[in-house]
């Protein structure tokens, strides 16, 4: 009695099993079709559907032309016309594997997937229904109402409403192209994460490079890493960049630069922006723009730095503004504002510029500098030209006038032509450049000034010339410094200073910068400044020799011609011997 009890107990744990089993392998496969045979092929039984064959499984249905079903394996093999319709979603092909027990459809050849307002296309996918998940391993392409998107490898996990795309990834909008390696889709925001190297380029041409980033695609507006962004004439580059298609709007923060395209010209600074619809990149945060040039470098800082491009190239320009700042070997200077003209190498300075050439302090109403072959040519000082340099017992030097031209040679002051109002104070020493012997003082129209070893060498004075010599013992305060004289060495900028991280010192402090609030008032200057009460030039003096043991004086020569009075200076011998009939000094 207790074997046969054990035998049933057994039966009933074996029928158990046996429907756990058959609930784990699914539902089975209900088909209906046309006609319907019977065979075998490798030991395993079939049955062949043909003429409208359809097949069901729990809310999926599958429509073909002709269908192989294995009732073991319970798999269904379709060939066709096939389509699947499961809720929402239809999916055709011309062949399909239907695994029932994993409930896995194996489309093959011009498959296309719809769902909402969703597409795919491929030769080759697979589709989980029960996890709504589809994968296409060949090449695929999916679209909706915004984007399309392509690449090797995608899933598309239609439950949690996005997809992964792997190998060659391109996304295209109608203003840009995205391009990376691998991307995560949101189908229901269109947000796109990419994880890898990202290219995406704009309708105009525009292109940004970066390691990865999120891109919304609605909005046309984005969050890159470590990008770059290449426009027409420059690229911009930083740690992070943000992208606002729609506005034509970047922005790069952190580590900012911006290089020229066709000019030895980097930007570098805290934050920058690029208004694609205007051609206009701004650097904000200490930024610094360096010229290379063949045997050095121009560094110039200022609040702001702002690149201007154009199809035109004579219209391409970099301004600065606020506290700008340069420094070359042989050129410092600083001014309120900066306009850089990138055809023609010209350098602007506006606003209380100030120009050092070593020993040599420049300033006037505007400077302008051309650069040419990368090397200094000439310097154009336009209106209330003023030149003042120190000499060796500190004495200041000073020429003066309405404008002046510098010429340089080897980056060095050649010659300087005064235009207009010239006025000369020029200190006389001897015994090694030791002891003063007095002091020249000179008014025309217009004159040259030669130099020669960084120091002035000679001078000619043109038109009505005045010149009066001084001995030290008859010098007063007033007499030394011509109208406006200031002397703002305290000024000169540094390498250091315009470029801080030179310096092996230098320790980097992050600076937050508020693009509303650039510029700030410049400090004052804290020069040794003197300027007369009253205009001191003495009317109808005779040029006398500078030689202060002569007391012989020449008067000023009258011609049609233009009159020349030519001063020599010679190294030994600072004297003058003796006065040319022409009313040239020798």
């Amino acid at each position: 009695m207790f074997k046969i009890l054990q035998y049933y107990i057994f039966l009933v744990i074996i029928l158990c099993l046996s429907t756990v089993a058959q609930a784990q392998k699914g539902e089975r496969i209900k088909y209906k079709a046309e006609e319907l045979e019977y065979g075998k092929k490798k030991d395993e039984s079939y049955r062949k559907l043909t003429g409208d064959v359809v097949f069901t499984q729990k809310s999926t249905t599958v429509y073909c032309d002709t269908s192989y079903f294995y009732k073991k394996r319970n798999v269904m093999e379709a060939t066709g016309h096939v389509r699947i319709v499961d809720d929402s979603t239809t999916i055709t092909s011309r062949q399909l594997v239907y695994e029932g027990d994993e409930r896995m459809a194996k489309l093959r050849q011009n498959v296309v997937y719809l769902r909402g307002e969703r597409e795919l296309y491929t030769d080759f996918l697979d589709y989980d229904l029960e996890g709504e998940i589809a994968h296409y391993f060949n090449k695929g392409k999916l679209i909706d109402t915004t984007n399309v998107l392509t690449s090797e490898i995608g899933y598309y996990f239609a439950k949690d409403e996005f997809a992964q795309f792997y190998k060659n990834v391109v996304l295209t909008s109608p203003d840009f192209v995205l391009k990376t390696d691998t991307l995560r889709y949101n189908t229901l925001t269109k947000v796109a994460y990419t994880y890898g190297p990202t290219q995406i380029t704009s309708d105009d041409g525009t292109v940004l490079h970066a390691k990865g980033g999120e891109f919304r695609t609605v909005v046309d507006e984005s969050d890159f890493v470590k990008g770059s962004i290449e426009t027409r004439d420059y690229y911009l580059e930083g740690d992070e960049l943000y992208f606002d298609d729609g506005e034509k709007y970047y922005k790069a923060v952190f580590n900012v630069k911006m290089t020229a395209k066709d000019e030895d010209v980097i930007i570098t600074g805290d934050e920058g922006y690029y208004d694609r619809r205007n051609g206009i990149s701004k650097v904000y945060g200490r930024p610094l723009m360096k010229r290379i040039l063949e045997a050095d470098t121009l560094y110039l800082a200022a609040d702001t730095l702002v690149a201007i491009e154009s199809k035109y190239d004579s219209a391409k320009r970099i301004l600065a503004y606020k506290n700008v700042k340069i420094y070359k070997e042989g050129l410092q200077g600083i001014a309120d504002s900066m306009a850089y003209f990138n055809e023609d190498s010209v350098i602007f300075f506006y606003g209380d510029p100030v120009m050092w050439n070593n020993q040599n302090q420049i300033t006037a109403d505007t400077i302008n500098l051309e650069i040419s072959e990368d090397e200094m040519k000439r310097m154009n000082l336009r209106s209330d030209a003023f030149l003042v340099s120190e000499d060796s017992i500190e004495n200041y030097n000073q020429i003066k006038g309405r404008n002046m031209i510098a010429h340089f040679v080897d980056n060095q002051i050649d010659r300087i032509n005064v235009n207009g109002n010239g006025e000369i104070l020029y200190f006389a020493l001897e015994e090694g450049d030791s002891v003063l012997m007095g002091m020249n003082k000179i008014f025309c129209a217009s004159m040259q000034i030669r130099f020669k070893e960084q120091k002035l060498s000679s001078f000619s004075v043109y038109t009505n010339p005045e010149a009066q010599f001084i001995p030290p013992h008859e010098l007063t305060e007033e007499m030394q410094y011509l109208a406006n004289f200031a002397w703002r060495e305290t000024e000169r900028p540094t390498l250091f200073e315009i470029a801080p991280y030179l310096n092996p010192d230098y320790e980097f402090i992050p600076v937050e910068v508020n693009p509303d609030d650039i510029g700030g008032i410049q400090s004052e200057s804290q020069h040794k400044s003197y300027t007369p009460t009253q205009n001191t030039k003495p009317k109808n003096t005779p040029v006398r020799s500078l030689n202060p043991t002569s007391s012989s004086s020449v008067n000023t020569p009258t011609s049609a011609e233009p009159n020349t009075v030519k001063k020599s200076i010679n190294k030994t011998n600072k004297n003058l011997k003796a006065v040319d009939d022409d009313g040239s000094f020798q």
